[in-house]
């Protein structure tokens, strides 16, 4: 049972699919190993391999839990209404990522209307010591664990000094920025959404062409993301 939601866990982020030889190299498992399991989640509907590529990808039955939970009632489903209010203002792509141990998920999105846009895919995973949304999910955790995962996740050579001085700076203002520091091109302001108990359970953002994050856009994207996130989190 491990093994296989291990297996399944391999296809996260990956849009290219992967195959068998690659599975066994990230899990330290042998071939014969991996292709045994691949059968029996092909079988019920959880991976389909691409016959031209030899290529294994997640199949609808993995959609099909990820739509229950998406629809679940709680929070991407609860959010979804504001973000589209948002969206709409922002003429801009947004998105609702959570924290999962020492990286970031996106587990809700509301893309924008322009032709140029931020496009984004549920379920990807990224870092938290980059992007807005990182930022906020690490400026907003506890100083023990936020150290922990400092300290097991930025890369030599990472300026923690200067990381450190924008997290406390994003905590004293209630928002964060980023410009092209994960992607080339790409522009983020994001906000914590503050449950009624007072805990940070998501970083709200309003993402797009950095072209189009001008002073006076950010500005605007700061309010409106920080009022949409605490809207959200008197939900909650």
């Amino acid at each position: 049972m491990e093994r296989a939601l291990d297996v399944l866990l391999c296809f996260a982020g990956e849009r290219g699919g992967l195959g068998v030889t690659q599975i066994a190299e990230k899990l330290g498992l042998y071939k014969s190993t991996v292709h045994r399991i691949l059968a029996a989640l092909e079988s019920r509907g959880f991976v389909r391999r691409d016959p031209a590529t030899g290529r294994y990808h997640l199949g609808l039955r993995a959609l099909e839990l990820a739509q229950v939970y998406l629809s679940s009632g709680d929070l991407p489903t609860i959010a979804l209404g504001e973000m589209l209010q948002l969206r709409d203002l922002a003429q801009e792509t947004v998105s609702l990522y959570v924290r999962d141990g020492a990286e970031r998920v996106r587990v809700q999105r509301a893309e924008g209307p322009l032709t140029v846009r931020r496009v984004v895919g549920l379920g990807e995973r990224l870092p938290l010591y980059l992007g807005a949304s990182g930022k906020v999910l690490l400026a907003w955790c506890p100083p023990e664990e936020r150290a922990r995962i400092l300290d097991a996740q930025l890369p030599a050579g990472f300026d923690r000094t200067a990381l450190e001085a924008r997290l406390a700076e994003a905590r004293e203002q209630g928002w964060a920025l980023s410009l092209e520091e994960r992607e080339e091109g790409v522009a983020s302001v994001a906000a914590p959404v503050i449950d009624r108990a007072g805990r940070c359970v998501a970083a709200l953002a309003i993402s797009g062409p950095v072209s189009r994050f001008t002073d006076d856009r950010v500005a605007m994207f700061s309010r409106a993301v920080q009022a949409t996130a605490r809207s959200i989190g008197m939900k909650l």
